[in-house]
């Protein structure tokens, strides 16, 4: 489950709770933030009373495609997709702060390296830029080159990590590549292969080791390669993952939630290294006897499991993020959250 403050008489207290609708409710502070991609949108939503919620628009444009985001403090990210550019959002406001563009691109994954400090990854150019808040312009005009198709970008240990697919013309043209880059000098200090093909997510443990997800070619069964961020070498490769499988998370616990359109939450302990829920048996909300698919999952700080339904006009399924028990992976609750979810990130703010 997500780190919950330790007690004790060490004079340590709570932050005061942020104002307004980032404080939550009297018992439950945490917040769900989500990334509506086709409603072009943020969506928010409180986990005490999931009902009320706040959508922030992201523009009209049809160019504008996002699919993810990154937190800082009260401050998300959000790569916008085919409009090459990344929009800055208040979430205490509840608005558009402004809005950092690439020359032409895809803006996708993206991370903080500090409190004004943002790395964002260029698919189609194959480069990963960076932008400071308070920059005069809005042009990222800061890149280093990395290996093709770049997806997800991760900071820790004071790198930045780069996950690329490594693909041309949308066909794997060798092993995913992780490219760890100097947040200063925007120099590479090295590449590791990620252990499987296609990789387009990945998340740092508590044992501080990378966890790269191997989408694969959505036919065969996806992996998780295991990345030794200091040394930059892969340490193992998971295999069995669930077919596409395209986000993960991990908590606190080094649990962590590997989720597809096509195979559901397969949960796995990163610690013990064995599956809590195989890809045979995943956590999903059925229907018709059927298992939904997920576009992705994260844990709240009770251990309950939030997870992302992007809906399906062509069936009649309407797009939710699911709430599942902790122990038993039963589903408890279903919160409308806006068209076309593809991820979310829980926050006590």
């Amino acid at each position: 489950m997500s780190a919950t403050t330790a007690c004790g008489d060490d004079g340590v207290s709570e932050p005061a709770p942020a104002p307004g609708f980032l404080g939550g409710v009297a018992g439950n502070r945490e917040i769900g933030v989500v990334v509506n991609s086709t409603g072009r949108a943020v969506t928010m939503f409180q986990l005490g009373q999931p009902s009320t919620t706040i959508s922030i628009p992201l523009g009209s444009s049809s160019a504008i495609t996002p699919v993810g985001l990154s937190l800082r403090g009260r401050k998300a990210a959000v790569p916008l997709g085919n409009a090459a550019s990344v929009a800055l959002v208040n979430l205490e406001t509840a608005t558009v702060q402004r809005f950092f563009t690439f020359p032409s691109g895809n803006a996708t994954g993206s991370a903080w390296a500090n409190d004004t400090t943002v790395f964002v990854a260029n698919t189609d150019t194959d480069k990963v830029g960076r932008f400071y808040l308070n920059q005069t312009n809005a042009e990222i005009t800061a890149t280093a080159t990395v290996a093709p198709t770049p997806t997800a970008v991760v900071v820790t240990g004071g790198r930045v990590l780069v996950v690329s697919g490594n693909l041309a013309n949308f066909s794997p043209i060798g092993p995913g590549v992780v490219t760890a880059i100097n947040p200063a000098t925007m120099a590479a200090l090295g590449t590791v292969q990620s252990g499987g093909l296609n990789p387009t997510d990945a998340a740092v443990g508590p044992d501080g080791l990378l966890y790269v997800l191997n989408t694969g070619d959505y036919i065969t069964q996806s992996s998780v390669g295991i990345v030794n961020p200091a040394t930059m070498s892969l340490v193992a490769t998971i295999p069995n993952m669930g077919v596409g499988a395209g986000a993960i998370s991990i908590d606190d616990d080094g649990i962590a939630y590997v989720s597809g359109f096509f195979s559901a939450t397969v949960v796995w302990n990163s610690k013990t290294r064995t599956f809590v829920r195989a890809a045979d048996n995943p956590v999903c909300a059925k229907a018709a006897g059927l298992c939904r698919g997920a576009f992705a999952a994260t844990s709240s700080a009770t251990g309950k499991l939030f997870q992302v339904f992007f809906g399906s006009p062509q069936t009649g399924l309407a797009p939710y993020v699911f709430v599942f028990n902790p122990t038993t992976f039963a589903l408890t609750d279903s919160i409308a959250v806006g068209t076309g979810p593809s991820s979310l990130v829980i926050r006590t703010f």
